[in-house]
């Protein structure tokens, strides 16, 4: 069996999930920032032309001048791009000829477009304004290198970047804690469970419980009532089972020393003769207290198609000597349709039991009937006795384990009834209990499916 930390995965899984989100929101807050900039410079380049061209040529020719003598007089006082430069700006005349340009202008040609355009100059991209002064007859071109709206934005995301690889492992404790908080309720269960004993099935009492761990202690409550259930019955089982061997050993016993004591062949004969049918009585109930265990414990093996009005017929014929002892006819009505999906030993093992209780408990020169036939759906298997019957009281102790009907002269192990039950429902079937042959004796109807 793999196993894993739930709690591990889900730090992981919650930790990639948060960097996941903040790299996203990281790339859109970058490409956010970077068109607000754009805008804005936009915006600066047109203002900037504008003044410009509210200038003549003398003025923009002593301004051209002036930016070139203040780097001709400190070479170094050349801003980077972390810093806005003065905008670099050229004067053309209307025959495309460059009049003027300032200090810090590119190489750049003349074009005829006015309003922004985005230019490769040099190598570089540059960003560029132009209008054109119709009164003086010149054009303002007023450009910007593109680098320079860059790196604002890249300075946002830098310092975002940096937020966030203080931020990750704050949060991947908080997240951790939170967890292991989250998961102390089932770390309380465990250690309730580990401390029982085997003889502790007494249900999970916890002060607290999560809500998605709740339907876990109801299900593992289930499971204790279950089998504390199951122990009692085995525990009853085996008691039951030991006092009802324990009668038919002392028989033997009783008469195993009348043998060993009797002087005439007559009466050790006798004697002998009872040990032999109380050891034939102890190995009934053995055998029907393996089978009644190997139900309770072994899954039913694949199905196939079984005619019960077959089987009905094979078990007839197998009791014929004890019903012909007993001057008991046995009547037969089986359908067209008694096909049933199930294990045929099993289902023999059921009609066998009907059969012999009708025959065992049925009066002396009576009826018994067996009825195989489809109603409504469903496949019914109907065995009906005349006897004496059963008291209505007693009906429903009928399917009770080693229960047996005072003043009944045949002996029985009380284990019929639970084994047909038992084979009935994992074939999906019920058992009914009635009275039999014309309100006389007992009915039992066993309904497969419907």
């Amino acid at each position: 069996m793999k196993t894993f930390s739930v709690r591990r995965r889900l730090l992981v899984m919650l930790l990639g999930s948060l960097a996941l989100v903040w790299i996203v929101m990281l790339g859109f807050g970058y490409q956010k920032a970077h068109e607000e900039i754009h805008e804005l410079s936009d915006a600066r380049l047109q203002q900037a032309a504008r003044t410009l061209l509210v200038l003549d040529l003398k003025r923009l020719t002593r301004l051209a001048q002036a930016d070139e003598n203040r780097t001709e007089d400190d070479p170094n006082n050349v801003p980077d791009e972390q810093e806005a430069p003065p905008l670099a700006f050229q004067a053309w005349g209307s025959d495309g000829r460059l009049l003027l340009d300032s200090v810090n202008a590119p190489d750049a040609p003349y074009t005829t477009t006015e309003g922004y355009a985005t230019r490769r100059i040099d190598g570089k991209d540059w960003r560029s304004y132009s209008v054109q002064d119709h009164k003086h007859d010149y054009r303002v071109t007023v450009l910007e290198p593109l680098s320079i709206r860059d790196h604002p934005a890249r300075e946002l995301a830098g310092r975002m970047g940096q937020v966030l690889l203080i931020a990750l492992p704050l949060l991947a404790l908080l997240v951790w804690i939170s967890i292991h908080q989250g998961f102390a309720p089932l770390a309380r269960m465990s250690t309730a469970i580990a401390a029982r004993d085997a003889g502790n099935l007494e249900p999970l009492q916890l002060e607290r419980v999560p809500q998605e761990a709740a339907a876990l202690v109801r299900a593992l409550n289930a499971l204790l009532a279950r089998l504390a259930r199951s122990l009692d019955q085995e525990r009853a089982f085996t008691a039951d089972a030991a006092h009802e061997l324990r009668t038919p050993l002392a028989a033997i016993k009783v008469q195993a020393e009348v043998a060993l004591a009797a002087q005439d062949e007559t009466t050790r004969r006798q004697a002998i003769g009872q040990v032999i049918a109380g050891v034939d009585r102890a190995t009934h109930l053995a055998q029907q207290l393996l089978l009644l265990a190997r139900l309770e414990h072994t899954a039913l093996p694949v199905r196939q198609s079984v005619d019960l009005g077959q089987l009905a017929a094979s078990a007839i014929a197998r009791r014929a000597d004890e019903a012909l002892a007993k001057g008991i006819e046995c009547e037969l009505v089986a359908g067209s349709d008694c096909i049933l999906p199930g294990d045929p030993d099993m289902l023999t093992i059921l009609i066998d039991n009907l059969l012999d209780n009708a025959i065992k408990y049925g009066g002396q020169g009576g009826h018994v009937a067996i009825r195989v036939l489809r109603e409504g759906g469903a496949l019914h298997l109907v065995v009906e006795d005349d006897g004496d019957g059963v008291a209505n009281t007693a009906l429903d102790r009928l399917r009770d384990r080693f229960f047996r009907v005072e003043g009944q002269p045949s002996p029985g192990s009380g284990l019929g009834l639970s084994i047909v039950e038992k084979i009935a429902r994992a074939h999906d079937g019920c058992v009914e209990l009635g009275s039999g042959m014309a309100g006389r004796g007992l009915g039992v109807r066993v309904r497969f499916g419907g």
